[in-house]
């Protein structure tokens, strides 16, 4: 078939092709599209001499499609089905009608940052998916080294950072007391955990990250003790409401309950326990959709926000 390459589905041909054999008419089609009988005709003839068959068999009752016309018309809706599924993805990955946006994040982060990120998302996005996947911090490393999310929030590394892992933005937490508005250690600014000593004492469990921090941080702080560990951030807050005694977690733990006025942060003045150090990265070879650069430019400012707080 020469010069079949001369035939897009998308063309202006196409179009009038269609028009003609919706109407059976060159008049009728000509009216439709506001265009000269004369000019449909010469697409039609040109394509016709191109493929060296007959498209249309005319007769004084008008147009009716030859088989090889059928066939063509066939081709061109398939065509323009094809495209206009094309759009629909196109929309989705950038982000204007919906799509998906996945991410891989650290327990610290899922239980309140997280959803607070996603609430305003939302509101920009409402058709956009959200998926978020908790992972201990070396696999969400290897998630994002192997592109299978658009992003992740983890804890910074001392190895070398995986190729093709870009670090977006980085928060170091600091970690101190947490206390209800009702204790004395709430007056404060800041304490050493000496003056601390003679408090119960709540902490994280050394599985998460933050009580890894915890453990390293006292392994010379032989006057403070826990009496309750927990494995969940939600519990060792729970277990201050209730007068329990006094925590260590990061500031980022606890932002929202400092709002509310529910606990209070107060920093450990000259400390061996290091701030918390959190990283978002992503994988740089993979195509983000609006939604995705949206959702990383606001935890990219939370970051920020957080850090001037510590």
């Amino acid at each position: 078939m020469p010069n079949s390459a001369r035939v897009f589905t998308m063309s202006r041909f196409a179009h009038y092709f269609e028009v003609v054999a919706q109407t059976g008419s060159m008049r009728q089609a000509a009216v439709a599209l506001n265009v000269s009988p004369s000019a449909i005709n010469r697409q039609i003839l040109a394509v016709e001499d191109s493929l060296h068959t007959l498209l249309f068999h005319r007769h004084n009752a008008g147009l009716s499609l030859t088989s090889a016309g059928e066939l063509l018309l066939a081709t061109i809706r398939a065509n323009k089905r094809d495209f206009d599924a094309f759009q629909t993805r196109l929309a989705a990955l950038s982000g204007l009608h919906g799509g998906l946006v996945s991410m891989a994040v650290v327990e610290a982060m899922s239980d309140r940052f997280i959803p607070d990120v996603l609430a305003d998302m939302s509101k920009v996005y409402p058709r956009v998916e959200f998926s978020v996947q908790t992972q201990d911090f070396k696999a969400i490393w290897h998630t994002v080294a192997r592109n299978e999310v658009d992003f992740g929030i983890t804890l910074l590394r001392d190895e070398k950072i995986p190729r093709r892992v870009k670090v977006a933005a980085t928060l170091h937490a600091p970690i101190g007391f947490v206390v209800r508005p009702d204790h004395p250690i709430a007056q404060r600014q800041e304490i050493r955990l000496s003056q601390a000593a003679g408090n119960r004492f709540i902490f994280p469990d050394a599985t998460l990250a933050v009580g890894a921090a915890i453990k390293e941080g006292l392994q010379h702080q032989t006057d403070i003790q826990a009496s309750f560990t927990c494995n969940r951030i939600v519990s060792v807050k729970a277990l201050v409401r209730s007068g329990l005694g006094i925590a260590l977690l990061t500031q980022a733990d606890v932002i929202d309950e400092e709002k509310s006025g529910e606990l209070c942060f107060v920093k450990i003045a000259q400390s061996d326990i290091r701030p918390l150090g959190f990283a978002l990265i992503h994988n740089t070879q993979r195509q983000l959709s609006a939604a995705s650069h949206s959702t990383l430019s606001l935890i990219t400012k939370n970051f920020e926000t957080l850090s001037l707080l510590g």
